[in-house]
């Protein structure tokens, strides 16, 4: 039980993201600089965690690691940041965090070409409805009238697919190194893309309201740093399958806030996309013994 509680909470705490950035994009803070700051500080956070309770030789890793460890920040954590939160500046919460639950279709098909993991019916019904669910969401079923540009569907599952590549890349070194020191080194090297990215568009931090560099912070160290140890608690509690699908509360969180404080517009239509998609990511969480 305090597993799946702490999940819900991590994933509860991410729901609120595309909230908060909104708010700030309307101060004017770029997506660039946003991610930046959250990013950079969410990294502090965690060194400075990993350096109080264990020392710096927790920090030490084989160079060979670090071939491992460089794309998976720049990609699952660089790449990911600067995708998912244009696709938030750019659609609606809701959209964006059903867009970016394309992840657990993507690590199926990605975890089958490039680790030889099986098959089975249950993963090929997840990807057949997260396809459905999307379609469904961006309004595929009327082309000349989309309800996300061709941009913003793409951004949308590209965040999708970085983020599952997050736990796709990290997967060979997992085994034997902790999940602190990971996040520790794919925020570093993430953090460095994501400030060259920012570097144009830094001013628009300029003169904020003290609320909103509050809120700069909170985004920070509470989404990221305690939003991923939650996470990782969570996981040794129950599991990486079962964490997952506790973790579907998120684009629920998302959409809910999404209507009720920004008034998102909402169809029938796009609720039943969001529960197809939500329910794909669930069967994707299905091991071949059980599906058996």
């Amino acid at each position: 039980m305090l597993g799946a509680l702490a999940v819900a909470a991590a994933a509860s705490i991410w729901g609120t993201l595309g909230l908060f950035a909104k708010i700030l994009y309307a101060q004017g803070v770029s997506f660039e600089a946003l991610v930046a700051v959250r990013a950079c500080v969410g990294w502090l956070a965690v060194l400075l965690f990993l350096l109080m309770m264990r020392g710096a030789g927790t920090l030490r890793v084989a160079r060979g690691d670090l071939a491992l460890l460089a794309p998976l920040g720049l990609v699952g954590i660089g790449l990911f940041y600067l995708l998912y939160f244009y696709t938030v500046r750019e659609s609606t919460v809701g959209t964006a965090a059903i867009l970016l639950y394309s992840a657990p279709a993507f690590v199926v098909i990605l975890a089958w070409l490039f680790l030889k993991e099986p098959l089975n019916a249950a993963k090929v019904c997840a990807v057949v409805l997260t396809i459905c669910g999307i379609s469904l969401v961006a309004g595929a079923y009327d082309p000349s009238n989309l309800d996300v540009s061709p941009v913003v569907l793409l951004t949308g599952l590209l965040s999708g697919l970085t983020y599952g590549l997050y736990a796709v890349l990290g997967k060979p070194i997992a085994s034997y190194l902790s999940p602190a020191v990971i996040l520790s080194y794919a925020l570093a090297f993430g953090s460095a893309l994501l400030f060259l990215a920012a570097l144009p568009t830094l001013d628009t931090l300029a003169g904020l309201p003290a609320a909103s560099y509050a809120l700069l912070l909170m985004l920070a160290a509470v989404h990221t740093a305690l939003g991923f140890a939650l996470y990782t608690f969570g996981i040794s509690r129950l599991g990486a399958g079962r964490a997952a699908i506790v973790a579907t509360v998120e684009p629920v969180v998302a959409g809910v806030l999404g209507v009720a404080l920004l008034q998102e517009d909402l169809t029938a239509l796009k609720v039943l996309g969001g529960l197809l998609v939500v329910g794909g990511a669930m069967l994707a969480q299905v091991t071949p013994a059980k599906a058996r």
